[in-house]
């Protein structure tokens, strides 16, 4: 028996590594489009534009966790499960659809004031449309990632922002300006939509009384999760909005999806996670769960922890890249970063924790968090300034992080991979003082500062395998399969 656990952990390992493989090259794609989409948007628009279309993506966001109240992670945990998934996810569905309907009408009675907010007069016809589309792009992905079809789930973002990116090129060539920014946001997600329905398995049936009522039995202690990633994500910019002029909001923002790019691997793995081990943990299987855990703690930080030292090293040259009046947010994208790779581990606890079905205790961090970001961004940014948010979003992620890892503590015994994570720390620094001997002093031009990233990440990869025996032989084995997969 002790064999075949082994045998089925080893094949749900593997698993995992397939399919966080996949749900990482998705990331990487929709990674460029982001950052493509920021870049663009930085140098052919500027900070003030910028900071508009972050402050009209916030409120965007807020509809979205108004309207979902939880349900699109209770839909992902049910449909998780295997049984009546397109009764779970038509009860979600219409959910959303009934609330968005009175959201929308509460936003029409303050039409003035939402636009006086984002700071443009047209801003409440666009953020209806958008907020729609997104809130069916966020269904279509509970849909996905419950049915283990993650890295389908993040070729929806990847579609979203490739088509932004490429309307934006069109639109701002031809004149169009801030009306070309918003139009082109409702572009992406008119993509999204078509490519969710086309990529979507489940339809649409009739459910019953008791698929509503499992639905808001997970959904009550989840919602405060989504509440909490909304909180993460614009708790800052929205506070921003309200005391400092857009151009600030643009050089915040633009620090802030700098640092996206160092959280890929999370994101991925804890998706994956999420999936697989809520399944494990409806047929009882603690232990396969623990295993999947413990294996990926080793990877979660991989990019984030070298991310915080080349940050360090080359904060001021890679927001220059954007234009000079982006400098100023140096300081900003370091401690931005190092929220990241505290958000990097904490994420999977929360996974986990959800996956165990204990949403209880999410709901406790998630409060916390919640409370604690939205007080001391207030704080930080009306007694400190703009980049006060920096230091209050880091601080309260830090307790958050300290907080999940007491609570996933208590419900399930794993071990830490101390050993790994220290390596890979030591690795970050060892390229860290390799870049600051070599790399060149003051502002680098964008071709250099390519080229010394790719030098940075270079050092990192092969210090990393040289030092850390179980990376080595799972990128390996990994390579070797995707590499006979493709002949």
């Amino acid at each position: 028996m002790a064999t075949t656990g082994r045998a089925d952990e080893g094949m749900n390992a593997e698993a995992l590594a397939r399919s966080s493989f996949g749900a990482f090259l998705t990331r990487i794609a929709t990674a460029v489009a982001v950052f493509g989409g920021v870049f663009y948007l930085a140098s052919a628009a500027g900070a003030s534009v910028l900071g508009v279309y972050s402050l009209f993506m916030a409120l965007v966001r807020v509809v979205d966790l108004v309207t979902d109240a939880g349900f699109s992670t209770a839909a992902k945990k049910r449909i998780s499960e295997g049984d009546e998934r397109d009764e779970f996810f038509t009860a979600a569905l219409l959910v959303r659809l009934v609330v968005f309907a009175v959201v929308a009408l509460v936003l029409v009675a303050f039409d003035e004031q939402v636009a006086a907010y984002v700071g443009y007069e047209m801003a409440l016809p666009f953020l209806l449309v958008a907020a729609l589309a997104y809130l069916l792009q966020r269904m279509f992905d509970a849909g996905l990632t419950g049915e283990k079809r993650v890295a389908r789930a993040g070729l929806l973002q990847f579609v979203t922002n490739a088509g932004k990116l490429l309307a934006w090129v069109v639109l701002l060539t031809l004149g169009y300006g801030l009306f070309g920014v918003l139009l082109g946001v409702w572009v992406g997600l008119a993509l999204t939509v078509v490519a969710g329905v086309l990529l979507l398995s489940l339809r649409l049936r009739r459910p019953s009384r008791r698929h509503f009522e499992s639905l808001f039995g997970f959904a009550k202690y989840s919602w405060m999760g989504v509440a909490q990633e909304a909180s993460w994500l614009w708790t800052d910019t929205l506070v921003l909005g309200v005391f400092v002029a857009p151009a600030f909001v643009g050089i915040y923002e633009l620090s802030w999806q700098i640092t996206g790019v160092l959280f890929f691997v999370a994101s991925a793995i804890s998706t994956v996670l999420f999936a697989t081990g809520s399944e494990l943990a409806a047929r009882g299987e603690r232990d396969a769960v623990r295993g999947l855990f413990e294996r990926s703690l080793g990877y979660v930080g991989i990019m984030a922890i070298p991310g915080f030292v080349g940050g360090v090293v080359f904060a001021e040259s890679i927001l220059a890249a954007f234009g000079e009046e982006y400098r100023a947010g140096a300081l900003a994208l370091v401690v931005l970063i190092l929220a990241r790779v505290f958000h990097s581990y904490e994420v999977v606890f929360g996974r986990v924790i959800e996956a165990l079905d204990r949403p209880d205790l999410t709901f406790r961090t998630n409060a916390l968090f919640i409370t604690l970001n939205v007080s001391l961004n207030v704080l930080a940014i009306s007694t400190v300034g703009w980049v006060g948010a920096a230091f209050a979003t880091t601080t309260a992620m830090v307790v958050r992080t300290g907080l999940s890892y007491y609570y996933i503590r208590s419900i399930l015994a794993f071990s830490v991979p101390t050993r790994e994570i220290g390596l890979e720390v030591l690795a970050a620094l060892l390229m860290g003082g390799c870049l600051w001997l070599l790399a060149p002093e003051g502002l680098l031009s964008v071709p250099s500062l390519v080229f010394w990233v790719c030098v940075g990440a270079g050092i990192y990869a092969v210090a990393v395998l040289a030092l850390i025996e179980r990376i080595r032989v799972e990128a390996l084995g990994l390579a070797v399969a995707n590499a006979r997969a493709l002949l």
